[in-house]
């Protein structure tokens, strides 16, 4: 299995799909949005037409399809463009919801310690917080 996620493996992704071992070719829509100059817009109308090309040039180079569900481009949509295999999340996704969780309880705990400083009859100006 491997990933097409440049415009360079676009290019090539039927040639990369009939490689002898390569079982499945799976598309990497953030990656190659961040290789196009879009940086985390997998959704752009180029990288979009780029997605085709490239999910045609694996269907007709034999290998089986893979992808990420994204929130423009859902699992049905992916099915009926001839995904095989079609993943839930990305992994930087899952990172990045983590980090802001972290972020978010994070700033929370210093406002709920600055109410508890208070109460101690501290005032909390040692402390700090940003939006």
């Amino acid at each position: 299995m491997c990933q097409v996620e440049s415009e360079e493996g676009v290019k090539r992704a039927e040639e990369i799909s009939a490689v002898d071992g390569v079982d499945c070719v799976q598309m990497g829509p953030l990656d190659l949005s961040a290789s196009m100059g879009y940086l985390w817009d997998p959704g752009h109308k180029k990288v979009r037409e780029m997605m085709k090309v490239s999910e045609k040039g694996v269907l007709k180079g034999g290998a089986y399809l893979g992808g990420f569900a994204m929130p423009h481009d859902g699992p049905i949509d992916l099915k009926a463009r001839g995904y095989h295999m079609v993943s839930g999340t990305a992994d930087v996704g899952l990172f990045r919801s983590a980090a802001v969780d972290d972020v978010r309880k994070f700033k929370m705990s210093l406002i709920q310690g600055s109410d508890d400083e208070a109460e101690d009859g501290k005032d909390g100006d040692d402390k700090y917080w940003s939006e």
